[in-house]
């Protein structure tokens, strides 16, 4: 059988491997193709909720019932379609042979490849952060902030210091919750408080976003006493404090970063094209170009997610890295491959790719509590309804990736226990 790899089970690679299992099932020759989704994994994580998984007690819930909410078996959600689930590390890719190996001793010789790694945290080489720093992508880095305050409280710390370094979304969400936390946390430890700050490298947090977010969120943050220091840099990170360019000390008792994302490395060992992080460099169909043009690639390679750079061809930019885009250029990258595979069979005359057109997608900000930014469209709705819809987006994703009444259950439970958190509104 000729083999689809999918490397990486996140968003994107989620979408295309289910995707593609659907429209093979009903064509006569499925038997000829297996589809085979790797990740290091166990789960798909819905990381929008890492930052509700990183500021909800231990006596709310337990680790069992957060990774049932937040990060679902992808064996569960794979049950009923026919993909073959390897969960492994990726040691090496061979784009030139086709062979692609797990944890140095397992094989997978494919013909087509479409990689959707992610992403993964950039410390940007400042000195002392990558040891000191937590990062905050994965749900066992939600576990380790939520640890972390945990057992600062149980020490009987009474003032927790936390410093995140980065005023994106990722920053501005957790440092919303963690606020947010504090009527819980002060229920169990009477005299705990948290003191939370934000370090943004540019003039505002959310610089990528328009004055209108930017004014909401600022207003927000301030009315939940979120300290912003900006712009300032961390220069360097040592144990309990950071030094800003500026040469101001500024103290903590736990560093989260939130500060840059790259890809994988093991990207950069690719005969592909590449930008600027080990992003690889994708044309309109998703498609990845070899180094030169006379490099003969085994298979033929698709990339889509956050481990991608695709220009804006009207604006000139590299699109943001939001899970709206991969699950479109998912969608974009199956329909193609399938075109490639209906040719090779001679089901079809010719093959006719489809072009990823970028957009200005709908996204949602929480900002601690029932509040979030929404925007959709030249429409910006705050506050509990934009919390409403960011609650109906989690349930439509649920019901993507799984039964109806499993997707309402899961959903169910997850708000059941993140509500118990926002006790300001």
């Amino acid at each position: 059988m000729k083999k689809i790899v999918i490397l990486g089970a996140g968003f994107g690679g989620l979408r295309t491997a289910i995707i593609l299992s659907k429209k093979l099932r009903r064509l006569d020759i499925r038997e000829k193709y297996e589809i085979v989704l790797v990740d290091r994994n166990d789960h798909h994580t819905y990381t929008p909720l890492l930052y509700e998984v990183a500021t909800t007690s231990k006596e709310t819930a337990d680790l069992p019932t957060l990774h049932e909410v937040a990060a679902y078996k992808i064996d569960t959600i794979l049950k009923h379609y026919p993909i073959r689930f390897t969960q492994g590390e990726i040691t090496a890719i061979d784009l030139i042979e086709g062979d692609l190996f797990l944890n140095k001793k397992h094989k997978i010789t494919c013909d087509y490849v479409v990689l959707a790694l992610g992403s993964e945290a950039n410390f940007f080489d400042i000195p002392g952060v990558r040891g000191n720093a937590l990062s905050f992508k994965t749900f066992s880095d939600a576990i380790r902030i939520r640890n972390a305050v945990w057992n600062l409280a149980l020490e009987g710390k009474n003032v927790i210091k936390i410093l995140i370094g980065g005023g994106g979304p990722t920053g501005v969400e957790l440092a919303g919750e963690l606020k947010m936390w504090c009527g819980e946390l002060e229920e169990t430890f009477k005299k705990c408080r948290l003191n939370v700050t934000i370090i943004e490298a540019q003039p505002t947090i959310l610089s990528s976003f328009g004055p209108k977010i930017i004014s909401v969120a600022e207003k927000r943050l301030q009315k939940l006493a979120v300290k912003i220091i900006a712009p300032e840099r961390i220069a360097t990170a040592k144990k309990g404090s950071v030094v800003l360019q500026s040469g101001r000390e500024v103290p903590y008792d736990v560093l989260v970063w939130t500060g840059g994302v790259k890809a994988p490395d093991i990207l950069s060992r690719l005969p592909i094209q590449e930008e600027l992080r080990n992003h690889v460099k994708v044309i309109g169909g998703m498609e990845c170009l070899p180094q030169t043009s006379n490099l003969k690639l085994h298979a033929r390679i698709y990339a889509i997610g956050d481990n991608v750079c695709f220009y804006d061809p009207i604006t000139k930019k590299a699109i943001p890295g939001v899970a709206r885009a991969a699950l479109s250029q998912a969608t974009i990258a199956a329909h193609n491959i399938l075109e490639d595979i209906l040719f090779e069979e001679k089901k079809v005359p010719r093959v006719r790719h489809t072009t990823y057109n970028p957009m200005d997608y709908p996204y949602i900000i929480p900002v601690g509590g029932k509040y979030a930014i929404a925007k959709i469209g030249p429409f910006v709705v705050s506050g509990f309804l934009g919390w409403i819809l960011k609650g109906i987006v989690e349930l439509n994703y649920l019901v993507s990736i799984m039964p109806f009444s499993q997707a309402i259950k899961t959903w169910l439970k997850g708000l059941k226990i993140f509500i118990k958190n926002d006790r300001l509104g």
